[in-house]
């Protein structure tokens, strides 16, 4: 079995001081600093998640006023009187006659 090093002791006017054992040291520094990693990961990833969010909501704001503009423009493009504009100018169109109508029972 290896031998057991011996502790070190400084002594200053009496007062002696134990060099201490640096692995549990080392363990706590390596333990905090993960720790430390951990919880700057963490507020980076939900800083990104909420830049997500902010963008997505935007796109959907931008989506629902598109909407808005093509449901007036289907309004504004199927009212009967631009309709019957466009079919007597451009098409030349007329109203029919009383004998061009036929009924089929």
């Amino acid at each position: 079995m290896p031998e057991a090093l011996p502790r070190t002791v400084v002594k200053i006017n009496g007062f002696s001081l134990y060099r201490p054992r640096l692995a549990p040291v080392f363990a706590a520094i390596v333990l905090v600093s993960l720790l430390s990693l951990l919880f700057v990961w963490s507020r980076i990833h939900a800083l990104n998640l909420e830049y997500d969010i902010s963008s997505l909501e935007r796109e959907i704001r931008q989506g629902q006023q598109q909407l808005k503009q093509l449901k007036l423009e289907a309004a504004y493009l199927s009212r009967d009187t631009r309709i019957e504009t466009l079919a007597r100018k451009e098409l030349g169109l007329r109203t029919p006659a009383s004998g061009q109508i036929i009924r089929i029972d």
